[in-house]
């Protein structure tokens, strides 16, 4: 829901509509222009939810695969981090190429990276203290 409304509400307006939200966009734009910035805002919005759910989707593999906590008190091998970090930078990499364009996907704005960087931080440590109480509950991780 953050991912969502963050996105919505803040960096498509920001970076599309001159902050305009999507509701608002017909009385400020029209014809063909009203079109191109809805087409941007959609196209911002789908690349931006896809960065950040397969940041978050990758990420989730440190965070469940043992009930220590990731990256502090425990390490996965280098070969999982290795692959993790290579498909986090291809998937970065995707919207910025022609592959991203025939996708439907455009390039993402920097401010965006700081975004998904607290985004993903968020998540992670909610998966951490999920995984917590479910292990305090059930006295095992699975």
């Amino acid at each position: 829901m953050l991912t969502f409304a963050v996105m919505f509400l803040v960096i498509c307006p920001l970076c599309v509509s001159g902050g305009v939200v999507w509701w608002d966009l017909s009385s400020v734009y029209s014809g063909a222009q009203l079109e191109d910035v809805r087409a941007a805002y959609c196209m911002l919005f789908q690349t931006g939810w896809f960065v950040e759910s397969m940041w978050s989707q990758t990420l989730v593999i440190h965070m469940i695969r043992t009930s220590k906590i990731p990256f502090i008190q425990s390490n996965a091998s280098w070969q999982l981090t290795l692959c993790t970090s290579c498909a986090i930078a291809f998937l970065t990499l995707i919207p910025f190429s022609p592959l991203g364009a025939v996708l439907g996907l455009c390039p993402l704005p920097l401010i965006y990276f700081a975004y998904l960087a607290l985004c993903v931080l968020l998540y992670m440590v909610l998966t951490t203290l999920c995984k917590k109480l479910y292990i305090h509950h059930y006295g095992e991780l699975l």
